[in-house]
């Protein structure tokens, strides 16, 4: 992997924080470098799956309110507990995104 590669890898992955999916799109269908290629995909994967979890937080607070007619508490846990959840994933795959953006630079 030449040094110009592993740099925009690395910038795949930290783009969680500022161009979550926009950079790792464009550096997937811009560059040839098939390992390049690879972690843009995987930078992406993990830039979406906090809005999936999101998805299934807003579901479970959707279905709670017409499923279960106890005044809202059931809709109130499932959406504390998906906000806890949707908190958690989203610091692990921050957490993640910066220690394979860190392997990246470290090839260079």
């Amino acid at each position: 992997m030449t040094r110009n590669n592993a740099l925009i890898s690395a910038i795949c992955y930290f783009s969680v924080f500022f161009a979550p999916l926009i950079l790792p799109i464009a550096a997937y269908f811009i560059t040839d470098d098939q390992e390049t290629k690879k972690h843009a995909l995987r930078s992406l994967i993990s830039h979406i799956i906090p809005f999936i979890s999101v998805v299934i937080l807003a579901a479970g607070a959707v279905s709670g309110m017409f499923i279960f007619d106890d005044g809202g508490y059931f809709a109130f846990f499932s959406v504390f507990g998906g906000f806890i959840f949707f908190v958690i994933i989203s610091l692990i795959i921050a957490i993640w995104n910066v220690i394979q953006g860190i392997k990246m630079l470290t090839r260079v």
